[in-house]
């Protein structure tokens, strides 16, 4: 059991590491910030513990980008109603079209695709 969870740290923090080349230094962080293609890639190879690590990014960037949204008096998406098995099939589709674009696009995409929320008054 102990190798089993030093075997699941270990690729956690391999998987979890970013790829920044081709990103401007401090844009962002985290496995969004992968191309689909280093996804794909890493989905191939273990694609439950590849896709619950890169899901878990991309709920916290939408959930940010509402934030942000309400922070600047504009509306907000409703994320309550994301069926996170389509959502997931869905960012897998992009970044199969899309293998050269980051992670984080194929987000913006599905995040994009979401109802808008009223806009906040206060």
């Amino acid at each position: 059991m102990r190798t089993f969870v030093i075997g699941l740290v270990a690729a956690t923090m391999a998987l979890a590491r970013p790829v920044l080349a081709a990103e401007p230094e401090g844009q962002g962080y985290g496995v969004g910030m992968n191309s689909c293609a280093t996804f794909a890639n890493l989905y191939k190879a273990q694609p439950e513990l590849t896709e619950n690590i890169y899901y878990a990014w991309a709920e916290g960037f939408m959930s940010g980008m509402n934030f942000e949204a309400t922070t600047l008096y504009q509306p907000a998406r409703n994320l309550a109603g994301i069926n996170m098995e389509s959502a997931k099939i869905e960012i897998r589709a992009y970044c199969d079209a899309h293998p050269l674009l980051p992670y984080y696009g194929a987000v913006i995409a599905l995040y994009l695709e979401q109802p808008a929320l009223p806009k906040n008054s206060n």
